[in-house]
């Protein structure tokens, strides 16, 4: 890694001992503009970052009548892949094509790129892929750059189900995983869905039906398709996010359990997650 490349800059150049092309002077730009050798973002940020191309191929054309020039042709791909190598948004690519005067020994072209996380973005190391060919030399390099983005935590691998759940006497918390409520304070639950299918398309398909049982087993309270979370995404999302209020009238205190089924329309799986909340006398 050259002296102020980004951290963690990795580059493999074409092989053969004559080979010069290579990326340079990896940069990024934080949300003041300012720049940075190495990114730590948040979900739902933008990654920018800019790069220069050393080693290219300079070729005389003839101008007749005019000073001599030469061309440099570049062509460049950049896409950004989350901790599990998914594309997260469409890669982009583009050319340099300029003429070259007497004066410009020195240049070299800084090629700028973004690309958006979603704000669903999990948390974990993801990498921007780079790749460079010299047009008219034939020449190619590639080169990735870590960033490290902070996130949702869930675990995207598990089988469908519910995880995190939590509950609270207001939709601001604080959350608990087990709680205690008086027969006159709402009831909030929160929770993630994961391990859901996501189709050939990129289509996600999730029904929630919830249900409340007093401590004999007894139906308190139900709704069917509460949640209903039905989209395509180029980059899917890992998991879904559920805030709601439960409407209880005049619980009687005791034990009470929260029953929440899933179905997965795109896989046709089903499942059910029961968990227990309190109402104090």
């Amino acid at each position: 890694m050259i002296a102020g490349a980004a951290a963690g800059f990795s580059q493999t150049p074409e092989e053969g001992a004559e080979a010069r092309l290579r990326i340079d002077d990896v940069q990024f730009e934080d949300e003041h503009g300012d720049v940075r050798y190495s990114l730590v973002t948040g979900a739902g940020t933008e990654v920018v970052m800019s790069f220069r191309v050393q080693g290219f191929e300079r070729r005389r054309v003839e101008q007749q009548g005019e000073v001599p020039a030469e061309r440099v042709h570049l062509q460049y791909e950049a896409a950004l892949h989350d901790p599990q190598g998914v594309l997260v948004a469409p890669g982009a690519s583009g050319e340099v094509d300029t003429i070259l005067g007497p004066r410009d020994d020195a240049w070299t072209p800084r090629i700028r790129w973004s690309a958006a996380l979603p704000s669903y973005a999990l948390a974990g190391q993801y990498k921007v892929d780079l790749h460079v060919k010299d047009l008219q030399s034939g020449e190619e390099t590639t080169g990735s750059v870590p960033v490290r983005v902070r996130g949702e935590t869930v675990q995207p691998d598990a089988p469908l189900g519910v995880q995190q759940l939590e509950y609270a006497n207001t939709r601001n918390g604080p959350w608990f995983t087990r709680r205690y409520f008086s027969p006159r304070r709402p009831v909030h639950v929160r929770y993630k869905v994961a391990g859901f299918a996501v189709s050939p398309d990129n289509e996600v398909w999730v029904e929630q039906d919830w249900a409340v049982l007093d401590a004999e087993g007894n139906l308190v309270v139900s709704q069917d398709h509460v949640v209903v979370d039905h989209e395509k995404n180029f980059y899917p999302p890992r998991f879904l996010r559920t805030v709601f209020e439960l409407s209880l009238e005049d619980p009687m205190p005791g034990t009470y359990t929260f029953r929440i089924v899933i179905r997965d329309r795109v896989s046709g799986l089903s499942t059910s997650h029961d968990s227990e909340f309190f109402v104090r006398p």
